[in-house]
């Protein structure tokens, strides 16, 4: 029965030294790492982690934004873990771990959904205001939408200069057809389309 914990900070320039000051206190038997964002679960440390754990053992970590940034992902994770039939030790939320599997596992599942309630509420209201938002804009008549990523005035470098290149071509002739231009510039047909359209529109 290992006692394993799990220490994530989003970039290699932020500093594990509490996270693993705490896995040193606790005299964890196995430390993985990530020094990566917790957007997703695509972390090498984690997979180890997971590969690593068996029955009996228990996984400890600071928070659990620790395991991810997304509550589904975290209900996801939590639910691996007791497939595996691996506890759970959640510092920071100690009503967790009083001792008794099954009030811990209720309280942790109980903490878990809760958190993803409140995101996805959160989700919720923010696109309702979004969407409130392009609503009065449009009524006011100052809504503009999205800016196109492949335009002259794209805020993305990679766009204004793939944007140039067909701007060159188109203009000038030189390209042998439409599907070759779009292979060479790396864009889908439609999507060179799009930008051609918005060439001739801009010349008429």
């Amino acid at each position: 029965m290992a006692l394993v914990f799990y220490a994530r900070v989003s970039s290699k320039g932020q500093n594990l030294a509490r996270q693993l000051a705490r896995a040193e206190e606790v005299k964890a038997d196995k430390v993985f790492i990530d020094k990566l964002s917790g957007k997703n679960t695509n972390r090498p440390g984690l997979k180890r982690m997971f590969d690593y754990i068996r029955e009996d053992d228990t996984v400890e970590v600071i928070s659990l934004d620790r395991l991810s940034r997304n509550y589904d992902d975290i209900q996801h994770l939590v639910q691996l873990l007791k497939d595996k039939k691996v506890k759970l030790i959640v510092d920071d939320l100690p009503q967790t771990n009083t001792g008794n599997p099954l009030i811990d596992q209720f309280m942790l599942d109980m903490m878990v959904n809760l958190m993803g309630f409140v995101a996805q509420n959160e989700r919720t209201k923010i696109l309702e205001r979004q969407r409130q938002g392009i609503a009065e804009a449009k009524r006011k008549g100052v809504y503009k939408g999205r800016p196109p990523k492949y335009a002259s005035q794209s805020k993305n470098r990679e766009g204004r200069l793939v944007y140039e290149k067909v701007y060159d071509a188109i203009m000038s002739g030189n390209y042998k057809s439409k599907a070759q231009l779009a292979r060479e510039v790396g864009l889908s047909r439609p999507q060179l389309y799009r930008i051609i359209n918005r060439i001739n529109d801009q010349n008429k």
